[in-house]
């Protein structure tokens, strides 16, 4: 609906199958030109698609990347106050417009160069959105570059939204803020953060993840002639994961967490083996030249 019949929205309700399959049959079955991705909890401004369309097809975009969003925190509101916060009808101090953290206020459209160097800083920095639903594209661009979502567990959403900004010829991001995002305590990303249960789920996501953005470098070959981009990669999102475990961490016996790893981890695993020891290795090398500049001063 909306944008004069040229988009098809693929709302599907969470848990509807494996991870990323749901997703990828709309994407296949879809009939419009572009495609936009709706949480099932979450809603679009009244204008959004409308918005997003005029701007592909003014630019001839193959993707738009929406950074800033609203977030609503009143589970009370009508769907008409929620789509009247465009408007600046906002309920509570709770309900703000947001954006990654760190990432530049945008005040028009942006035409991102086409260098994979500049996207992947871009991306490492957080001014490109991660999520699915900061993603606007034509299905033409998705089918013919065979961008699909991978078969993993929650925050799929990354590979799929950095294969769209590396694969994309011509990638735009713009100011517009076209969603509503609406903030729930009970959904499963709020889950007790301190329980065995969500340790091995964001532990997966860790492996897994490392894996399938992998997939992703290795249909590019400026990764292989710069593997400082790809580990930059890697290393961006194991951080990003790492800070969804550190509540989980502060609060775990160190021999407690080992069979924990070891049940999560198998042989196979050799992308994220990879980057421990290259993290482990830069972490060796910066106090051996800590230790030398302390021994400068014990002479």
């Amino acid at each position: 609906g909306g944008g004069g019949g040229k988009v098809h929205v693929v709302k599907l309700p969470k848990n509807s199958g494996a991870p990323g399959l749901p997703l990828n049959i709309g994407i296949q079955f879809a009939c419009g030109k572009y495609i936009a991705f709706l949480d099932n909890d979450d809603l679009f401004t009244k204008t959004a698609l409308e918005e997003l369309t005029a701007l592909a097809e003014e630019y001839q975009a193959d993707a738009i990347n929406t950074n800033e969003f609203f977030a609503f925190n009143d589970r009370n509101a009508s769907t008409e106050e929620l789509l009247d916060v465009k408007n600046h009808h906002v309920v509570n101090c709770h309900n703000v417009s947001a954006r990654n953290a760190g990432a530049p206020r945008l005040h028009e459209a942006v035409v991102i160069s086409e260098s994979l160097a500049e996207r992947v800083n871009h991306w490492i920095n957080f001014d490109f959105h991660w999520a699915t639903w900061a993603t606007f594209c034509r299905r033409d661009f998705l089918i013919l570059n065979q961008i699909k979502f991978p078969n993993m567990p929650p925050a799929d959403d990354q590979p799929f939204n950095f294969n769209c900004i590396c694969s994309a010829k011509k990638l735009l991001r713009v100011p517009n803020i076209t969603y509503i995002y609406r903030i729930r305590h009970d959904s499963l990303s709020h889950e007790n953060a301190n329980s065995e249960k969500y340790f091995c789920k964001w532990l997966k996501v860790l492996s897994t993840g490392c894996n399938e953005f992998d997939n992703v470098m290795k249909r590019f070959p400026f990764f292989d002639e710069h593997p400082d981009y790809r580990y930059a990669v890697l290393d961006w999102h194991v951080k990003h994961k790492l800070h969804q475990l550190q509540n989980f961490y502060a609060q775990i016996h160190p021999a407690a967490l080992q069979p924990l790893v070891e049940k999560e981890f198998h042989s196979d695993e050799a992308t994220f083996a990879a980057y421990l020891f290259n993290t482990v290795n830069i972490q060796r090398l910066q106090i051996m030249r800590l230790q030398q500049e302390l021994s400068k001063f014990q002479r």
